[in-house]
């Protein structure tokens, strides 16, 4: 799997969570799987800071990217459910194939639909306090 080129940006762009998949790239890579929220979402700040196109694949698909000697991906082809992921570089060549448990899936999910709901309303940081919400001040 192909590790993609760094783009044009400067190291003050960088967010850190993009930094912390670049640090482990290796061990991602050969693990086929991603343990927490953080983790996937650190993963997709990775695939939008280098342009990476990430879809949904079969256990079927996901396995036949494991190679059957890697012991810390072999794991990952004697577990059932959860959701499994193939990211690609722009060139199609597979970056990370993963798998995700489906309560880490749904936490991820959840905490994405929390952020647009928030976006949506963003006017509410501005909305005053009534009269009564701010008599603890006094």
């Amino acid at each position: 799997m192909a590790k993609p080129e760094k783009s044009h940006w400067s190291d003050m762009e960088w967010h850190q969570t993009a930094d912390c998949v670049e640090e482990r790239f290796q061990t991602i890579q050969q693990m086929h799987r991603l343990n927490g929220i953080s983790e996937l979402m650190a993963l997709a700040d990775y695939c939008t800071k280098y342009n990476l196109k990430t879809e949904l694949i079969s256990k079927e698909e996901h396995d036949a990217l494991i190679d059957p000697g890697n012991e810390h991906g072999a794991w990952v082809l004697r577990r059932d459910g959860g959701i499994r992921l193939k990211t690609t570089s722009q060139s199609g060549e597979v970056v990370f194939s993963l798998r995700i448990e489906d309560n880490i899936w749904d936490g991820y999910a959840e905490h994405v639909a929390d952020w647009h709901r928030f976006a949506e309303n963003s006017k509410a940081l501005f909305q005053i306090p009534s009269k009564t919400e701010t008599n603890w001040f006094v």
